[in-house]
């Protein structure tokens, strides 16, 4: 099977980035010999009858990885440029957890142009390559902190991705995406149960 043909093919990204924007980044773990990237957060999602707003784990499985690029920086307040951090594959799950539990800020994480890449790439802590086969989609996503003037970016080039619940259950990518779709548009109606820390309320 050639699994760039599966999941994402032919998706519109525009709902799958909601679904995912804000999400709380829990942790990654990287199978370089499976080539799979598998990355834990708790999403915002609301349920089809709409009878509670919950927050809920999933697993997030990049498969086919061919490429994994990260930057980890620092820049204090008087610092001109900033500081690269050393950083390897191997410590990168460390190094998001380190960030103790991030939200994944902005709008577009899959398949987004290349120019927040242009700022970062040359900042590159590490650019690993798993192997050389072309990738038929990326990832993008960053972590920061408030008073610590550290920031992690992140970029995957994958070909196809898998979506599971807590208990290790398959979510079909449309169940996962109208959830995340429903939960903002309650959130821009001004639901109070749309209330997080560190998210901005509707305007």
């Amino acid at each position: 099977m050639n699994v760039s043909r599966g999941l994402l093919d032919g998706l519109d990204t525009t709902g799958l980035n909601a679904a995912l924007s804000e999400a709380t980044c829990l942790g990654l773990q990287v199978d370089s010999t499976a080539r799979t990237l598998r990355l834990d957060l708790e999403v915002l999602t609301l349920p089809v009858d709409a009878s509670a707003i919950h927050d809920y784990k999933v697993s997030l499985t990049f498969l086919g990885v061919g490429r994994v690029a990260a930057s980890l920086r620092e820049q204090r307040w008087d610092d001109l440029e900033p500081r690269v951090l050393p950083l390897q594959l191997d410590g990168l799950s460390e190094a998001i957890r380190s960030f103790g539990g991030g939200r994944l800020h902005g709008w577009e994480f899959i398949d987004l142009d290349d120019s927040g890449w242009t700022l970062w790439s040359e900042l590159l802590s590490f650019d690993t390559r798993i192997d050389n086969h072309v990738c038929a989609h990326v990832l993008e996503f960053s972590q920061e902190e408030g008073i610590d003037p550290r920031e992690l970016d992140v970029r995957v080039w994958f070909d196809n991705m898998a979506i599971h619940d807590a208990d290790g259950r398959e979510i079909p990518l449309t169940d996962f995406i109208a959830g995340g779709v429903r939960w903002w548009e309650a959130h821009d109606a001004g639901d109070p149960q749309t209330i997080r820390p560190g998210i901005a309320p509707p305007l």
